[in-house]
């Protein structure tokens, strides 16, 4: 039995660290320019490390780190939920943009 609690405590802190490592990934590809705030790839890296940290702390519960990473996620959420509609209108405005700069053909 100790054994067992032993071994998901270890399992625990690497899902930790793992949860970590995406959260230095997508900073660190942020400030190189690699990826924009404003895509999926940053919000979904975010989310993925809040959960993952999330998850670790079944292992030694705290908190205040609870709520951060929850509220990390549930921004991420509402981020990938603004980035979805976003693009709709995004691409519905340049078509009405395209459709009024078109000149009709004179001769």
């Amino acid at each position: 039995m100790f054994i067992d609690s032993q071994l998901s405590g270890q399992i625990l802190e690497v899902v930790g660290v793992a949860g970590f490592l995406f959260y230095m990934l997508s900073y660190t590809l942020l400030q190189l320019g690699k990826i924009s705030g404003q895509c999926y790839t940053y919000t979904l890296l975010n989310m993925l490390a809040a959960s993952l940290v999330l998850i670790s702390l079944f292992n030694q519960f705290n908190l205040a780190s609870a709520l951060i990473q929850i509220s990390w996620i549930a921004i991420s959420i509402v981020g990938v939920f603004r980035l979805r509609f976003s693009g709709r209108k995004r691409r519905k405005r340049k078509r009405l943009r395209m459709i009024n700069y078109q000149k009709p053909f004179q001769n």
